[in-house]
């Protein structure tokens, strides 16, 4: 259905979703996919046919944040260059969850304690009624897949809505914060257009299925500066691709890097630490072999 909209309407169309951008009609599919239509292109007729067979989405109540949401929301979303963010300078990281529902629901306290009961943040910003932004101001590195799942499967029995739960990467929190966050979310609404996607799946997992769906949306401007900042470290990158020439063994990577097994444990938690990306799992050992790759041919 989309991509006949789309056929019909061509650059009048967008699947990027901007909830400040009033020039657009947005809706939303039964599948919590969303796009947004030029009202300029946009008939009576069709706006009310567009009506009857999708949810038109409203703009969330700004009126209903709190000083913290408004904060956050500014800077995320201000037309104006906000480059300080909200959050205090002793605190080094930030990760951000964008979340799809794929029908609005009404009882958004419940929605958030129930989130608030897995995530350890109590920061959730509706953009409309069936999508958000869950910003995680103390995150720990390593991410339990298994709790964010058991999530998604609550939400499903308690809610009866199907959510899509995007995990963003550990970003630093510097002045390109916001930018960052642009990047990774208009990753996540590449991906959350394609039929193939997980009802929870990482920014690792992600980068994959954006090189297959989207190649020219692939930038080292997707990287957080956390990683951009470790793939400069020689050390650390000699020793990550020996750990992947060896095939994720430990024993055969210290044995090609002539160090001690402990020793190439510190390297591979220093990494996560300085990332949240544990490369002993394969599917992060397949991004940042990605994320190498990329890198080095922005640096070309």
């Amino acid at each position: 259905m989309l991509e006949r909209l789309m056929q019909h309407y061509k650059h009048a169309m967008t699947t990027s979703y901007s909830p400040n951008d009033s020039t657009y009609e947005w809706f939303q599919t039964e599948l919590g996919q969303t796009f947004g239509i030029l009202k300029s292109s946009l008939s009576e007729t069709e706006k009310e046919l567009l009506v009857t067979l999708f949810h038109q989405i409203q703009k969330t109540n700004e009126g209903n944040f709190s000083v913290s949401q408004q904060k956050w929301y500014d800077f995320l979303f201000s037309e104006k260059p906000i480059d300080t963010p909200p959050l205090a300078a002793e605190q080094s990281n930030v990760r951000f969850y964008y979340f799809y529902l794929t029908k609005p629901i009404d009882d958004k306290q419940s929605f958030e304690e129930a989130v608030q009961g897995i995530l350890n943040s109590d920061l959730i910003l509706w953009l409309n009624s069936s999508q958000g932004i869950i910003i995680e101001e103390k995150p720990t590195a390593i991410l339990e897949m298994d709790s964010l799942k058991n999530l998604s499967d609550t939400l499903t029995s308690d809610f009866y809505v199907e959510p899509f739960l995007y995990i963003g990467q550990l970003q630093k929190n510097d002045s390109y914060l916001r930018e960052k966050f642009k990047q990774e979310q208009n990753c996540f609404q590449t991906v959350h257009h394609t039929s193939n996607r997980e009802r929870v799946i990482s920014f690792y997992e992600a980068l994959p299925l954006l090189v297959l769906k989207s190649p020219s949306k692939i930038s080292g401007n997707l990287l957080s500066n956390h990683l951009v900042e470790a793939l400069e470290d020689n050390e650390l990158i000699h020793t990550i691709e020996a750990f992947l020439q060896s095939n994720l063994n430990a024993s055969s990577t210290a044995k090609r890097l002539f160090i001690h097994r402990n020793s190439l444990q510190y390297r591979l938690e220093k990494l996560l630490e300085k990332t949240g990306i544990d490369i002993r799992i394969f599917s992060n050992a397949a991004f940042i072999f990605l994320a190498i790759m990329v890198a080095r041919l922005e640096n070309k």
